[in-house]
């Protein structure tokens, strides 16, 4: 509803995945077979919105868990960063913004460990490379959990990066805001709102392109 109604995309361009409609193949079928589709080479820019959790591998880099997924069984059960970007870089977009609102310490936004039995990591730290025209914005460090606005019932970094594409992020009001713009104010807002909680949780940006506009 945002995308459409805020950003002005049309709804025939936004593909909706929740629920029990977002396992492994419902992902898979969506990049390989809808995405391609909908790009026009060198001319799309893509959105990537991702709320949900994540578990990092030491070997194969942060993943992503699907509805169905598992992060004790990663190879087979989710998808990883490294994976989604392969398929989307096939469809030629001139841009690529991704927003994933997810932490990748096995833990919930509570603290609680996401399944019995899993390690929660609270020191690894993957660092991974990005395609040029790629900008990924992260809810929190790998290390961190993400957390919730319950009122809003939303997480708190999803709540303002609707907030700040709404126009809040557009400080010298020029009807553009910049990936600069926007992680500037995720920064301050997301991890104000975490101290109000009693907790610790700063964004984080990987991209090539801060003068970049997110949108006009």
């Amino acid at each position: 509803n945002f995308a459409n109604r805020s950003l002005g995309i049309s709804k025939s361009n936004i593909k909706v995945i929740i629920d029990s409609d977002a396992k492994k193949l419902d992902i898979v079928r969506t990049l390989k077979l809808w995405l391609p589709k909908k790009i026009t080479p060198n001319q799309s820019e893509l959105f990537v919105f991702f709320s949900g959790h994540g578990y990092p591998s030491e070997d194969e880099g942060l993943h992503l868990i699907p509805q169905n997924g598992d992060p004790r069984l990663l190879e087979e059960s989710a998808l990883s960063h490294r994976y989604i970007i392969d398929l989307i870089k096939k469809t030629k977009p001139k841009s690529v913004t991704m927003f994933i609102d997810a932490c990748y310490s096995g833990q919930s936004n509570t603290g609680e460990v996401l399944v019995a039995g899993l390690k929660p990591l609270g020191a690894l730290e993957t660092d991974e490379d990005i395609p040029p025209n790629f900008n990924i914005f992260s809810s929190s460090e790998s290390n961190r959990t993400s957390g919730t606005i319950k009122q809003a019932e939303h997480g708190i970094f999803s709540y303002y990066l609707m907030e700040g594409l709404s126009g809040k992020a557009d400080v010298n009001k020029d009807r553009r805001i910049t990936n600069k713009e926007l992680f500037a104010y995720l920064q301050d807002n997301v991890s104000q709102e975490a101290f109000t909680q009693n907790r610790e949780q700063n964004p984080k940006l990987k991209s090539e392109n801060l003068e970049q506009d997110v949108v006009r």
